[in-house]
């Protein structure tokens, strides 16, 4: 049963990942600007972020066997039609049923520890799942390198094919059948659609902002998505079985800290987009150069994130959440002033800051959201992974058009931008980042550890 929960969470960590490396190639492929090809990546996030909460409502009523194996089913096939695809628009059509696949299974992988394993070994099985998906994030990078370095691009999801048919039969003989009949659905339908929708309208209008042609309709989208966005908040206070319990966010101090959770992955994820355009045009990497670079990150974080953890329970949360902060200005400081002219020595240094501050903010923010949650820690444990997806969607929509309108590349494709224009673009994208991260420090140190500390 936990080999295959690891397996799960481990496909749905490297996909996230693994994608960002070949992100090169695949704009060289279709011809389109380091903006447009970002939608890989952030499609992918929205997606997931606007359906997790939902599908782990589904799960609990329906039973968590049929919901990861369709998940499992579903992300397998949508990982040949990326693979296949033979237009841009194809690509992400298909990158957005593959998000919906991988947000059925990390909505049932912890679900299916909590059901099925007794008490004693609860604390084991859920740390299985971090670990999964730690090294699945961990090894995509240098994978998708080695991946794109000896073949095409189009294998980084076409690689999913037969571990996808190696995992669903062993999944359906793991995982026991629900004892429980399927219960009536508690799903707010209204909800779940109302969040989704508004998440892919603000985060469109975000990214879409950099282009001349599109700024009307960015405005559209965003005048929308917040209309979208209240109705969704006038619903949830309303219905008896809410998809989000809103009251949560009425202390001040949660929110605070939901807050940093989204913006510690706005900004790993920001820079993570950005770093192999950067490798491949600036610093002269190939692709497998690139991706172990980018392993160094995730890879710290694995070692690194647990034993912080278990500091963090004896010496207070607070200090590790400000360091995150701190880590990741220093990163960015110096893709501020020595982007122009890195070696490879310092580029290492910004990739293991970053790892350094991801270690400082896994265990110990997500704890502190759960202890500030109030009466409703259950909620706020499935809200860590919202923060985190909502973040990564946000911030790599963020850089992309910090990028796109810094070094005037909106329409330009990949193959003609100058080493010129990508240093002024990402200079201006770390400066941005930098602010961010100063007030992931700053809102850590305000918000005061629980009493316990």
């Amino acid at each position: 049963l936990l080999a295959v929960v690891f397996f799960a969470t481990f496909m749905d960590g490297v996909d996230g990942s693994i994608v960002n490396v070949a992100l090169p190639d695949i704009g060289s492929s279709f011809s389109v600007d380091t903006g447009t090809v970002s939608w890989v990546s952030i499609t992918y996030m929205m997606i997931l972020a606007g359906t997790l909460v939902a599908f782990a409502r589904i799960a609990a009523d329906k039973g968590i066997r049929l919901i990861m194996a369709l998940g499992l089913f579903i992300f397998t096939v949508s990982s040949f039609i990326c693979g296949i695809s033979v237009s841009f628009p194809m690509l992400i059509a298909a990158r957005a049923v593959q998000a919906v696949g991988a947000g059925m299974m990390a909505a049932a992988g912890p679900m299916c520890c909590v059901v099925h394993l007794p008490p004693e070994k609860l604390a084991f099985g859920l740390s299985i799942v971090t670990i999964g998906a730690s090294v699945g994030f961990a090894i995509g990078p240098a994978l998708g390198g080695a991946i794109v370095n000896f073949a095409d691009w189009e294998w980084i999801f076409l690689i999913n094919i037969p571990l996808g048919a190696i995992a669903i039969p062993l999944m359906l003989k793991a995982v026991p059948k629900s004892i429980e009949p399927a219960r009536k659905s508690t799903l707010d339908h209204a909800g779940a659609i109302l969040l989704l929708v508004a998440i892919v309208l603000i985060t469109f209008s975000i990214e879409t902002l950099s282009h001349s042609d599109m700024r009307r309709y960015s405005v559209i989208a965003a005048a929308v998505g917040l209309c979208v966005l209240f109705a969704f908040i006038y619903v949830e206070k309303h219905r008896e079985n809410p998809l989000l319990k809103l009251s949560m966010f009425r202390r001040w101090d949660f929110s605070l800290i939901f807050i940093t959770l989204m913006e510690i992955n706005m900004v790993f994820m920001g820079i993570l987009y950005l770093v192999p355009f950067y490798a491949e045009i600036c610093l002269g990497m190939s692709s497998l150069t690139t991706g172990l670079f980018l392993l160094s990150s995730p890879l710290l974080t694995a070692i690194l994130g647990m034993p912080i953890a278990r500091m963090s329970d004896v010496r207070g949360r607070r200090i590790f959440c400000v360091l995150s902060g701190v880590f990741a200005m220093m990163a960015f400081a110096i893709f501020m002033f020595a982007s122009d002219n890195m070696h490879w020595v310092l580029f290492l240094a910004t990739m293991i800051l970053m790892g350094l501050s991801w270690a400082c903010v896994g265990g110990p923010m997500a704890s502190r959201l759960v202890e500030h949650a109030g009466d409703e820690p259950e909620m706020a444990s499935s809200l860590t992974n919202e923060a985190y997806y909502i973040g990564g969607a946000i911030g790599t929509a963020l850089a992309a058009l910090a990028f796109t309108i810094a070094s005037g590349t909106d329409g330009i494709d990949i193959d003609s931008v100058t080493s010129a224009q990508f240093l002024s673009g990402i200079t201006a994208t770390a400066a941005i980042l930098f602010i961010i991260s100063l007030t992931i420090a700053v809102l850590s140190f305000i918000v005061k550890d629980e009493k316990r500390f």
